[in-house]
Order: structure tokens, then C-alpha cells, then sequence
């Protein structure tokens, strides 16, 4: 995991990526490089995970990668290269195409064909820039292109790396391969696109028994690919961090659960409740939350996520404080449930499309997953890459998203006398792992969970912000921001 960052259209591209890493220096606190070529600068800043590869990477072309490739080994094995990098292995498969004349975006779209995992990449070759984003849009990516009277094309892991440029950052697509062309002199015009985007199989799994025993499969092994010595689980008791919790233990017995809340919050509760259910007590790590610290930290995660939105503020942060807890227990990774809401039905507004036909939920539930990364992805990585460390999302994987997506949506939420289950087929994959009274629980959201809502809305009105006023605490947000000369 890392900060990517580069700049074509300017001889002084390399001053100002320098720039933009600096921006981006608590995404990779380990190590920084730069690659110039003529106009063109792309620049990395590296934080330690898997391997020890410094970025970028060069020869025929070169790379920047944020990201994890898990099925890294599998791949190094088939090519017949010995290397404990997945960046090297990536860079391999491209330059292999390179090599056999394929161009630089079906190079890159050829070797992520192949890959299972979370990616934000920039390749660049001759006179062409490549820019990729995986699937589902775990690792975030933004971009800002000129035009004929300022010809400048620049990209990075957080649109604050890119302020000053003139024009608005945009999100990156899911999936989206695109080739730029970087000759000098000439404007940064896209000349190629791809997607990755998972498509739905054309088989269905409408069978109960054949669904638990794929998804169940498929999650058992997105969890071990997403393992490392130094990952935690942001854990609140409910199903899907439980779910990952017990995968996780069959693996690293050890492992440790964060959990953050107001002392009296159900979140804790919960995850105390939860955590002994699975006998995993002694893994719990609890930090109880105090409206002090809360208040202390909105400024920190309204920089982080770059909003004000109230949403996004209130789910970012108690995250941000598990982040920071698991940072300063020596933790890297941090795995999160977050995903399964979005392919199993978890909402509650998916009953609502469910009761239109299971072809109106089906098709909500693709829609969910192709706006995941600006709805809810880019918020949790920035969050917790504040505090560098990185946010793994098994629920996401490739193959489980693939499972998830053949799934019948008749398995997704259930209807029995008159009352629904959501994230049915879910619930039953877990079925001999977890007892009936955290199987079948529902969940409160995040925010209103750890009590930190409460507390949002009670700094809003100390601040002058009344609740009779429509949007107190988003208006507050934006107060707070100004003070601090965000400019969001």
C-alpha cells in the first residue's frame, strides 16, 4: 500500500510531483522515488507490506502500483520468476507484453486480467501513459486533465495531492484501464480505454446448499490472501465482521479485534458480546470513545476524506480511531466487512426492490457495487491511510464477488411471515461457525452504533448550530473546515 502520484505537460513535472507526494507522505512513510522522461513524472511513496521492492519500478516502461496483488505467488510461479514482490510481478507481466509488441493498455489490461486484487497503477511507455483502477475502486485514484492551452495531465491517491491544478479532480473510474498519450508538445489526449469490471456469470447458483458451500469457499480464501502478521479487524459484533473474525482465527489464532465506541455505546456491547460468543475475548482490544477525542478528531478526517459531507464524516470517524489504535498497536492492515451490505442485500431498502421483483433487487445491487468506491471506498482508505495503515476488504474479493453475483437475489433477502431477512444466503454460510444470536442479529450503522452521531449533532448546537436549522451539523462541518483553511 501507497501514495502514486504524476504530472505530464510541464518541463517542471518533477518539482511538481515532488510536491504531491509530500502531500501524500502518511500513505508511505517507508520510502519515495521518482521516474522522469522528458515532460512526464510519476512518483510513489511506499509503505512496507509485502516485499521491499522501491518504486517506480523501470525498464522498458515503468510503474507505480498502490495496492496489494494477492495472487501474486500463484502467478510468479506460472511465468517462472522467484520473488516475494508483487509490484515485481506485476511489472513483469506488463513488460513481458510490452516485449511481444502489445501496447502499453493491452499490456496492462492483459496482466490485470489475470490479477485477484486492490490496485491503482500507473505504467508508462514510450509515449504513452496508462492509468488502471481495480474493479470494485478499493485503492482510490483521481485525475484532472487540461486541454490545448494547458495540455497538463495529472493523477494521485488523494485529490488534495492535486489542488492548485486549475481544474476539478475527478474520481478515477472502477475498473477502468485508459491509455493517455504523453509526446511532448502535444496535449495529454486519452487514446485508449478498457474496463475490468466483473460481469455478472451467465450461470446463476439458485440452489441454498451449492451457495453456502461456493461463498463460503471463496470468502475462506479471501481472507487468507488478505492476512498478514501485522493485520487487525475493525470489529463491531455484527455478522460481517464476526464472519471475517472466525475466518480469520482458523488462520492466526491470535488476532486482534478493534473495537471503538462511547462507553455506554451498543457497539461495544455488542463486540463484547460478540467476541465472547466466538470465544475470541481475549483478541478484543476496546477503545472507548470520548466526546473530547471525537471532537479533537473531526478536523483530522475531514482532511482525510476531503469532505464535510455528514455521512461521510460520521462512518470515517470511528474508523479513523480504529485505524489509529491498530497504528499504534504495530498493526499495518486492517480488515473490514465492508462490501457485504452492498452484494448480499443488507440494506434495508433492498426489501423494498425486492418486493418490486428479484430482478429490480438484482439490478440495485449491481448498481451498488459499480458506485461503492465514491459512496463509501474512497472515505474508508483515506480514513485509515491517515493513519498508514491499510484497509483490506475480503468481501470484495474478485472470486467473492464473482460468487456473490451468481447468487440468485432470492437468496439475498428473504421474506417469511411478512418479515424479511436480509443478507440471507450470508447468514447461512456462517451457519456452523456462529451461534443463533449473532447469526440473525441485525445491525446498527456505524455512526449511530459507537454514539458518535450523538455526539456530532451535540457539537453542532454548541457551536451555535441549531437543530431546528435544516443540516445543523453539516453546516457545523463546513465551519470547522473553514477554521482550519481546508477550502473544501
Amino acid at each position: 500500500m501507497c501514495g502514486i502520484a504524476g504530472m505530464f505537460g510541464t518541463p517542471d513535472s518533477e518539482k511538481e510531483v515532488k510536491k504531491m507526494l509530500a502531500a501524500l507522505g502518511h500513505r508511505g512513510p517507508d520510502a519515495c522515488g521518482i521516474h522522469t522522461e522528458g515532460d512526464l513524472s510519476i512518483g510513489n511513496t511506499l509503505l512496507k507490506i509485502t516485499g521491499d521492492m522501491p518504486q517506480p519500478l523501470t525498464g522498458t516502461g515503468s510503474l507505480v502500483l498502490n495496492g496489494e496483488i494477492y495472487n501474486f505467488r500463484e502467478l510468479a510461479s506460472e511465468i517462472g520468476i522467484n520473488t516475494d514482490s508483487d509490484t515485481e510481478l506485476l511489472f513483469t507481466l506488463i513488460e513481458n507484453g510490452v516485449k511481444k509488441d502489445i501496447t502499453p493498455i493491452n499490456a496492462v489490461f492483459s496482466a490485470l486480467s489475470k490479477v485477484n486484487g486492490d490496485y491503482a497503477l500507473a505504467y508508462a511507455c514510450g509515449t504513452e501513459l496508462v492509468l488502471a483502477r481495480d474493479p470494485s475502486g478499493v485503492k482510490p485514484l483521481f485525475y484532472c486533465s487540461g486541454n490545448m492551452e494547458k495540455p497538463e495531465l495529472a493523477f494521485a491517491s488523494e485529490k488534495k495531492a492535486l489542488s492548485g491544478r486549475g481544474r476539478e479532480a475527478k474520481p478515477f473510474p472502477q475498473g477502468g484501464v485508459i491509455g493517455f498519450n504523453t509526446e511532448t508538445g502535444k496535449t495529454a489526449q486519452k487514446i485508449a480505454e478498457k474496463s475490468l469490471k466483473i460481469k455478472s456469470p451467465e450461470k446463476r447458483i439458485s440452489a441454498e446448499k451449492e451457495a453456502v458451500i461456493y461463498l463460503k469457499a471463496a470468502l475462506e480464501n479471501a481472507v487468507k490472501l488478505r492476512l498478514t502478521p501485522s493485520s487487525g479487524i475493525a470489529f463491531s459484533g455484527g455478522i460481517d465482521s464476526t464472519f471475517l473474525a472466525v475466518l480469520a482465527k482458523q488462520i492466526d489464532p491470535d488476532i486482534t479485534l478493534y473495537a471503538v465506541g462511547l462507553p455506554d455505546s451498543h457497539d461495544i456491547a455488542q463486540a463484547e458480546y460478540a467476541a465472547e460468543a466466538i470465544d475470541m475475548k481475549r483478541n478484543l482490544k476496546v477503545h472507548f470513545l470520548s466526546p473530547e477525542e471525537i471532537e479533537a478528531a473531526v478536523p483530522r478526517v475531514i482532511y482525510a476524506a476531503e469532505s464535510t459531507d455528514p455521512m461521510k464524516v460520521s462512518i470515517g470517524l470511528p474508523l479513523y480511531i480504529v485505524a489509529k489504535t491498530a497504528r499504534e498497536d504495530g498493526k499495518r492492515v486492517l480488515l473490514t466487512g465492508q462490501g457485504a451490505d452492498e452484494l448480499f442485500g443488507g440494506y434495508s431498502r433492498h426489501e423494498g426492490f425486492f418486493e418490486q421483483g428479484p430482478e429490480v433487487l438484482d439490478k440495485e445491487i449491481h448498481s451498488d457495487l459499480e458506485n461503492i468506491s465514491t459512496i463509501n471506498l474512497e472515505r474508508d482508505d483515506m480514513v485509515t491511510m491517515a493513519n498508514s495503515v491499510e484497509l483490506r476488504v475480503p468481501f470484495l474479493d474478485k472470486e467473492v464477488i464473482k460468487t456473490g453475483l451468481a447468487i440468485s437475489p432470492e437468496l439475498k433477502v428473504v421474506k417469511k411471515d411478512g418479515s424479511y431477512t436480509r443478507k440471507y444466503i450470508l447468514r447461512k454460510a456462517a451457519d456452523d461457525l456462529l451461534p443463533p444470536e449473532i447469526l440473525w442479529k441485525d445491525k446498527k450503522a456505524m455512526q449511530y452504533g459507537t454514539g458518535v452521531q450523538k455526539v456530532l449533532d451535540g457539537l453542532a448546537r454548541e457551536s451555535g448550530f441549531s437543530k431546528k436549522q435544516r443540516n445543523h451539523i453539516e453546516k457545523y462541518l463546513k465551519h470547522i473546515a473553514l477554521e482550519n483553511g481546508f477550502g473544501l
